[in-house]
C-alpha cells in the first residue's frame, strides 16, 4: 500500500479511536492537566538551580529560608502532576480497552456462519485479546509518553528560549532531521508490524489445534510434526519481531546522538569566553540544566513511535473485524407456538466463495409430529439442508417455510427458540452441569432442569457426582464419557421444548450401550414433536417415518424405508453396501 493511501486511513483510525472517549472526556482532562503540572515543573526545576547557584555566589544566607521550600513545592508540585496524569491515563486507557472488547465479543456473537468458516479461530483471538492489548499500549502507554514527555519538552524549549533564543536556534535546526528519521521508521514499522499480526495469528492457531487435539496429535504420533509445525510459524514471528528491534534499536541511539549533538553545539557556545563574560554562573547552570533535561524526554519521545503504530494497526485489524457484516436479520414475523410443520421448495445453495452449489432444487415437506430421515453418502448435502433450517446462511434461491411462514419473514431469535439441535459434534462449556443444561436462560428452575436429565437418562450419573447439578464438567465436557455428554446435549433439547428437533448423527461416535440409553433418550424425546434426522445408523432409520434419500445434493428418493427397498433403486444399493442387506 502506498504511503498516501496510509495516511488517511491511519488518522481515520486515530479519530475512530477517539470516540471510544465519550463519557471519559473529563478524566482525561484531567489526566491532561496532571501532565501539564509535571511538565511546568520541569523548567521550575532549573530555574529554582539557578538562584541556588545565585544565592551561593552572592553569599546570600537568608535564601536558606526560602529555597528549600520553593524547591520542595516544586517536587510536591511534579509528584501530585504526575499522579493526576499517570491515574487518570491509566483509567481513561483501561475504560477504553474494556468498551472496545465489549464490543467486539458482542460483535462476534452476531457474525454469520461464514465469517467463521472463512477465518481461523487463532486469527480471531488474536484480535480480540492482542489487537485490543495493543490498543492499550497505545491509548496508555503512548499517550501517556507523548503528552508528559510532549508538554515537558515543549515547556523546557519556551523556557530555555527565554533565557536564550540565539543559542536555541540550533533545536530548529535539528527538528526536521527528527521528523524525517520518524517518517522513515514510521513506514517501515507498519510494513514489518502488519505482517506480524498475520504471523502471530498463525502461531496462536497451531498452539489451539495443539491444545484442543492432543489426543489426536499423541495418537498419530505427531509430536515432531507439531513441533516443527509451531517452529516454523515462531521462526517467522522472530524475525518479524527482530526486523522491529532492528528499526527502534537504529533509530533510538541515532535521534539521542542527533539531540546530543545540539546539546554539545550549546555547550561550546556557552563556554565562549565573550558568552560567559556576560552571564551569571546561575543563569548559565539554570540554563544547561534545562537544555540538559530535554534529551531525558526527547528520548522518550523517539520509543513510542513503535508502539504508536503497533497499537493503530491493533485498531485497524479490531475496525476490521467490527466492520464485518452481522448476520442479517430483517425478519418481523414472530410466533409464541408453532405446529411444526416444515416445507422446502426449489432449495438450491453454494457456499459463500464457492464454485459447485451443495444443494439442487431441494423440494419435501414434514409434517407436524412426523420423524423424517435425511440419508446418503457423506458429503451429499444433509448437514447443509439441517443448518439452514436454523438460518444459519442466508438463502437466496428458493424458499423454506415453517407452518406455511418463510424463514427469512421470521425473527432470528424468534425462530431458533422453535428448534432445538442435537449434533454429533458435542458443544458443551466449562461450566456447571446447570449452566450447561439450562444454557442460555437464566429462568429455568432446578426442578425442571432434573426433570430434563431423568428424560435423557442423564440423573443416575449426575446425581452420582459430588457436586451434582454444581458439578464443574471442565472444556467441553472432558470430564464425562461420550455417552454422558451426549446425554447432557440431549438434556438441553428436553428442556428447551421446541417443537422442532434436528437430530445430525447424535449417536454414531457412541458405543453399542451407550447408543442404547441415548436412543432411548431420543424416541421420548421426537415422540411429539417434528423430527428430522441425518443418520448413517440402521436403528435410526428402521424409525423414521419416512425416509429422505440425499445424493450430490439432490433429493433421489422419497418414501418409507419398505417402499424404498421394494423400488430397488438408490436407497437399495445404499442399504446393501452400507449393512450388507439387500431388499
Amino acid at each position: 500500500m502506498k504511503s498516501s493511501d496510509q495516511e488517511p486511513s491511519k488518522w481515520k483510525t486515530y479519530f475512530r479511536l477517539l470516540s471510544y472517549l465519550k463519557g471519559l472526556k473529563g478524566r482525561f482532562a484531567v489526566s491532561i492537566l496532571g501532565f501539564l503540572i509535571f511538565a511546568v515543573s520541569q523548567p521550575a526545576l532549573a530555574k529554582v538551580m539557578e538562584e541556588i547557584i545565585d544565592a551561593i555566589e552572592k553569599k546570600d544566607a537568608e535564601a536558606r529560608w526560602v529555597l528549600p521550600f520553593v524547591a520542595v513545592g516544586v517536587f510536591f508540585m511534579r509528584g501530585v502532576g504526575s499522579f493526576l496524569g499517570v491515574y487518570y491515563n491509566e483509567f481513561v486507557g483501561a475504560s477504553v480497552v474494556t468498551r472496545v472488547k465489549k464490543e467486539v465479543f458482542e460483535h462476534l456473537i452476531l457474525l454469520p456462519a461464514s465469517f467463521y468458516n472463512e477465518t481461523s479461530q487463532g486469527l480471531i483471538l488474536h484480535r480480540l485479546n492482542n489487537g485490543v492489548g495493543q490498543i492499550q499500549a497505545a491509548v496508555t502507554n503512548a499517550l501517556k509518553i507523548l503528552v508528559k514527555e510532549g508538554f515537558t519538552v515543549i515547556c523546557l524549549l519556551a523556557y530555555v528560549f527565554y533565557l536564550n533564543w540565539q543559542l536555541s536556534l540550533v533545536f530548529l535546526v535539528i527538528s526536521p532531521i527528527l521528523a524525517f528519521i520518524v517518517s522513515v521508521s514510521t513506514k517501515k514499522l507498519r510494513k514489518i508490524a502488519k505482517k506480524n499480526e498475520f504471523i502471530a495469528g498463525q502461531l496462536l492457531q497451531v498452539s489451539k489445534e495443539l491444545v484442543s487435539n492432543y489426543n489426536v496429535v499423541r495418537g498419530f504420533g505427531a509430536e515432531e510434526y507439531e513441533k516443527k509445525r509451531y517452529g516454523f510459524a515462531l521462526s517467522k514471528a522472530f524475525k518479524a519481531q527482530l526486523k522491529i528491534r532492528r528499526i527502534s534499536a537504529v533509530f533510538s541511539p541515532f535521534s539521542q546522538l542527533i539531540v546530543a549533538g545540539a546539546v554539545a553545539v550549546i555547550v561550546f557556545f556557552i563556554l565562549n569566553p565573550v558568552f560567559l563574560e556576560n552571564s551569571t554562573t546561575g543563569e548559565l547552570v539554570g540554563y544547561l540544566t534545562a537544555v540538559a533535561l530535554l534529551p531525558k524526554s526527547l528520548q522518550q519521545l523517539s520509543g513510542i513511535n513503535m508502539i504508536i503504530q503497533r497499537g493503530l494497526i491493533g485498531a485497524e485489524q479490531v475496525f476490521e473485524l467490527l466492520d464485518t457484516e452481522p448476520e442479517q436479520d430483517c425478519g418481523q414475523h414472530e410466533a409464541d407456538q408453532i405446529e411444526g410443520r416444515i416445507e422446502i421448495r426449489h432449495l438450491s445453495f453454494s457456499y459463500p466463495g464457492a464454485e459447485k452449489p451443495v444443494l439442487h432444487d431441494i423440494c419435501f415437506e414434514v409434517n407436524p409430529g412426523e420423524m423424517v430421515a435425511l440419508v446418503g453418502r457423506s458429503g451429499s448435502g444433509k448437514s447443509t439442508l439441517a443448518s439452514l433450517i436454523f438460518r444459519q446462511y442466508r438463502i437466496d434461491n428458493g424458499m423454506i417455510f415453517i407452518d406455511g411462514v418463510d424463514i427469512n419473514d421470521y425473527k432470528l431469535v424468534n425462530l431458533r427458540t422453535h428448534i432445538a439441535a442435537v449434533n454429533q459434534n458435542i458443544a458443551l462449556f466449562e461450566d456447571t452441569v446447570r449452566n450447561n443444561v439450562a444454557y442460555g436462560d437464566a429462568e429455568y428452575t432446578d426442578e425442571q432442569i432434573r426433570s430434563a436429565l431423568i428424560r435423557a437418562h442423564a440423573a443416575e450419573f449426575i446425581d452420582a457426582m459430588p457436586e451434582g447439578l454444581n458439578t464443574q464438567i471442565g472444556e467441553n465436557g472432558i470430564k464425562l464419557s461420550g455417552g454422558q455428554r451426549q446425554r447432557l446435549s440431549l438434556a438441553r433439547a428436553f428442556l428447551k421444548n421446541a417443537p422442532i428437533l434436528i437430530l445430525d448423527e447424535a449417536t454414531s461416535a457412541l458405543d453399542n450401550e451407550s447408543e442404547r440409553i441415548v436412543t432411548q433418550a431420543i424416541d421420548q424425546l421426537a415422540s411429539d414433536r417434528t423430527s428430522l434426522v441425518i443418520a448413517h445408523r440402521l436403528s435410526t432409520i428402521m424409525r423414521a417415518d419416512r425416509l429422505i434419500v440425499m445424493d450430490e445434493g439432490k433429493v433421489v428418493e422419497l418414501g418409507t424405508h419398505d417402499q424404498l427397498l421394494s423400488a430397488n433403486g438408490f436407497y437399495s444399493k445404499l442399504y446393501s453396501s452400507e449393512y450388507g442387506m439387500s431388499g
